[in-house]
């Protein structure tokens, strides 16, 4: 039995194993970057239940084969993948932690030389430390002091903004309804946004689109980075009125717009949304540059 478990090709196939972990890690890096990852309550224990025990047993399969070149490469190339998956999850603790744990313990135990280590240590170290820095000063810079907030009936009622609104709640669920805030064709949907800043506020409504989301079985990928500004002139404690509605253009066609009234006092308002309206995807929403 000694024998088997000293064998090298065993620990080759360990190895290779082994680099399954690094690609779904690398895949929810990537995922995480295009996608905003958001965990299904009903199923969140059950993930980080298996997620934190494939980290430890991916871990001792790595330190297993420490010798061989499949986990010395990625004992390498992990620690940048993580930093990535840091930036784009940011303060999103029980995704981040196990993987970084991985990527610090194998980096250390694997059988690379010790003078790649100690340069690729230095250069990781300088990474992060400097890459999570810039991060923030982009994000205070860029980003703005104003704090969004989505009205729907999911408001905290903990929140600072849940008793402006507290009296409106039947029109906030009239109003947010899924039948009404997507678009007749399912391709659209508007959100209404409290907008708190260093002024009096404002209120905001976007578009962004309704059928790009990837729902999975312990966590749903909502498009994020598509969304298009219909008005921010809202006044702050006051749910607009929105809707869809279809118009005719200057050729005769139809065309989806989106019907608000910010007051009851204002004018209602339209505006046509179509697929050549809408914004490129912003890849460098993670920065807080919207």
């Amino acid at each position: 039995m000694k024998s088997i478990f000293e064998n090298k090709w065993v620990k080759r196939c360990v190895g290779v194993v082994s680099s399954i972990y690094f690609a779904v890690i690398t895949l929810l890096t990537y995922a995480s970057f295009l996608y905003k990852l958001e965990f299904n309550n009903d199923n969140k224990s059950s993930f980080i239940t298996m997620y934190v025990i494939a980290a430890v047993v991916f871990m001792i399969l790595m330190i297993y084969s420490r010798q061989t070149f499949i986990t010395r490469l990625i004992s390498v190339l992990m620690m940048p993948v993580v930093f990535f998956m840091i930036l784009f999850n940011m303060y999103n603790w029980l995704l981040i932690i196990p993987p970084f744990v991985v990527a610090l313990v194998i980096f250390f135990a694997a059988g690379t030389a010790e003078n790649v280590k100690v340069i690729m240590g230095t250069i990781y170290l300088l990474m992060y430390v400097l890459g999570i820095v810039a991060y923030f000063v982009l994000n205070a810079l860029l980003g703005g002091s104003s704090v969004e907030t989505t009205i729907d009936l999911e408001l905290d009622p903990a929140g600072s903004v849940y008793p402006l609104y507290q009296s409106q709640m039947r029109t906030i669920a009239e109003v947010t309804d899924e039948a009404n805030t997507i678009s007749p064709d399912g391709e659209y949907k508007f959100s209404i946004v409290d907008v708190k800043d260093n002024d009096k506020g404002s209120i905001k409504i976007y578009v962004e689109p309704a059928n790009q989301d990837i729902e999975l079985k312990f966590f749903t990928l909502k498009q994020q980075g598509v969304k298009k500004t219909v008005t921010k002139l809202g006044t702050r404690e006051i749910v607009p009125s929105v809707g869809w509605v279809i118009e005719e253009d200057s050729n005769g066609e139809s065309v989806l717009a989106l019907l608000y009234q910010l007051t009851p006092e204002d004018e209602p308002q339209t505006m046509k949304i179509t697929q050549s309206s809408m914004p490129k995807k912003n890849y460098l929403g993670f920065l807080g540059i919207s």
